[in-house]
């Protein structure tokens, strides 16, 4: 089966670069990350990349975070539809909403919760085995997401790096 929509939770590279190799789906992003998006395209985060070494801690910094992506020969995919604050949508035949929590980790931070499932997708805002990075901010709005995610009626918290988690990975 074909993917038909793929949602990009946030604008980090690591998480929205590439989905030219899922043909034929709708891409979905806050209309934040959208932007943000087309402000760093992989042709610039490649440029960092090869930067980096002579850029001292920050470089560093920047191959740590980055430096086990390739950003060579990536295509900008801009998303196909936007939104701000909430959106509904079926996928396949299960609802799913999408909650923009942003900014936080990034300007556009979205959240995916699968009711059905009880699952929510959080993208970055949930680093588990990890330390989060604040690219963005303000931490209060982190930390009301966080709450969010903690209110809802989920089992199963993927979150945007780490091992998949419960409410315990939230707090």
């Amino acid at each position: 089966e074909s993917i038909g929509t793929l949602v990009n939770t946030h604008a980090n590279g690591d998480h929205c670069h590439g989905t030219e190799l899922v043909t034929g789906a709708e891409i979905i992003a806050s209309t934040a990350s959208a932007a943000e998006m087309a402000e760093f395209p992989p042709e610039a985060m490649a440029a960092i990349l090869a930067a980096a070494p002579e850029m001292g801690e920050v470089g560093r910094y920047f191959l740590a975070c980055f430096g086990q992506f390739s950003f060579e020969g990536i295509r900008h995919t801009p998303p196909t539809r936007t939104f701000d604050g909430e959106l509904d949508l079926r996928v396949g035949d299960k609802p799913v909403k999408l909650v923009e929590v942003g900014p936080a980790h990034t300007r556009g931070d979205v959240l995916v919760h699968s009711p059905v499932d009880k699952t929510v997708y959080t993208g970055d805002i949930l680093f588990i085995e990890g330390t989060p990075i604040i690219w963005q901010g303000p931490v209060g709005n982190w930390i009301r997401a966080c709450e969010m995610i903690e209110a809802m009626d989920v089992e199963h918290i993927v979150p945007g790096h780490g091992p998949i988690t419960d409410k315990h990975g939230v707090k």
